[in-house]
């Protein structure tokens, strides 16, 4: 009787093994996947030198064919800024990521240089893409990845030309 309850118990932990370890592993591969997300929209965005219609275009594209969450309601869930970054995602785009500008970027090294009219030296783009989870029993919620680019060099007068705020 006593072989009866232990190999109960037995399964039951190996069920519960085999759910954490793909629990996991599902994980992994959902961050992996936004994290090359966010590296592709800030290649497109260097790409097309700033945050202009034309990053935006591609950015939407490759979005709609690697099957990109379709977001509705749009921008809703981007805060205005984030860690002084300025927001710049347009409000009507398709996808839920969030766009933001860093305009001085400079290090600690570079505190003191300035352009020569006042420009900031260096400046900045960040991206945060959400990983979407829906499970049964506890429902839909999505996690942010944040990802901050390289910075870009300031060789125009206003590094801003072209973006929709």
């Amino acid at each position: 009787m006593r072989e009866g309850i232990g190999s109960v118990f037995l399964y039951n932990m190996i069920i519960l093994f085999i759910i954490i370890v793909f629990g996991l592993l599902s994980a992994t591969i959902s961050y992996y996947k936004a994290f090359k997300v966010n590296e592709r929209l800030l290649y497109i965005i260097d790409k097309f030198e700033g945050y202009n219609q034309f990053s935006e275009a591609e950015m939407e594209q490759f979005l709609t064919s690697i099957g990109y969450t379709y977001s509705p309601t749009g921008q809703d869930g981007c805060p205005d800024t984030m860690n002084g970054g300025t927001l710049l995602t347009a409000k009507n785009a398709k996808h839920l990521y969030c766009v933001y500008y860093y305009s001085d970027d400079r290090g600690s090294q570079e505190s003191g240089r300035i352009n020569g009219d006042n420009e900031p030296i260096y400046y900045n783009y960040a991206l945060t893409s959400y990983i979407y989870v829906d499970l049964p029993i506890v429902g839909a919620f999505k996690v942010p990845v944040y990802t901050k680019g390289e910075r870009i060099y300031n060789f125009s007068d206003d590094q801003r030309q072209g973006v929709r705020i």
